[in-house]
């Protein structure tokens, strides 16, 4: 793990917005819920079946692809994840960020298309995607509180998604499976919500 100070200062650089000041370290408070039944795509049942849905997880459209990061991209994570248009990847290996068998591979950045946030994708070690999760929930740049999570199935592996209260990085969700953890955080509520999209077709159309 490198210093906190070299952290801070690196992702000082990002520039969006109030993205990306250090928030205090925090324990990820959020309760899981029982695992729910999902297509393989990692879609929520519909309002047809009779569950309820919950309200942390209603999600929107997904956004239509408009190019991809994984294997012989800018960012070769292991999986092939789809972006929407305008979105732009940045590999992030030169921040060098890596802690509890977590690291920092991509950032997507959603400024082109008119929204604030990123999309941030890291690899973690090992097959569990809950402690996936939970050690980027106690890291002082990227966690906070989760106020819901879920298991799903996620490109055809079970995987586990999370809810994520509004901190100095704005509101986000994020998603677990397969080697692949993927967060997306808008800059406050409004913008959240327009990146959305965005977020829920990484989930959906994820590929390993």
């Amino acid at each position: 793990m490198i210093p906190l100070f070299a952290v801070a200062a690196s992702l000082a650089l990002l520039g969006a917005c109030a993205d990306d000041p250090a928030t205090p370290r925090a324990q990820a408070s959020g309760t899981p819920v029982p695992a729910v039944s999902v297509s393989a795509s990692g879609a929520a049942p519909s309002a047809s079946t009779g569950a309820a849905a919950d309200p942390a997880f209603v999600d929107p459209a997904p956004a239509a692809a408009a190019g991809k990061i994984g294997p012989g991209t800018e960012c070769a994570i292991p999986a092939t994840l789809p972006i929407a248009a305008k979105w732009t990847p940045k590999d992030a290996a030169f921040y060098r960020w890596s802690t509890g068998g977590l690291t920092l591979r991509c950032e997507i950045d959603a400024k082109p298309a008119g929204v604030i946030g990123f999309i941030r994708v890291f690899t973690y070690e090992g097959t569990d995607a809950q402690q996936a999760l939970a050690v980027l929930m106690i890291t002082p740049l990227f966690g906070g509180k989760t106020t819901g999570e879920r298991e799903i199935t996620i490109g055809g592996k079970s995987g586990v998604e999370a809810a994520l209260a509004a901190n100095m990085n704005g509101p986000g969700r994020a998603f677990a499976t397969g080697g692949v953890l993927v967060v997306w955080r808008g800059a406050d509520e409004d913008e959240f919500k327009e990146g959305l999209p965005a977020y829920v077709l990484a989930r959906t159309a994820i590929s390993f």
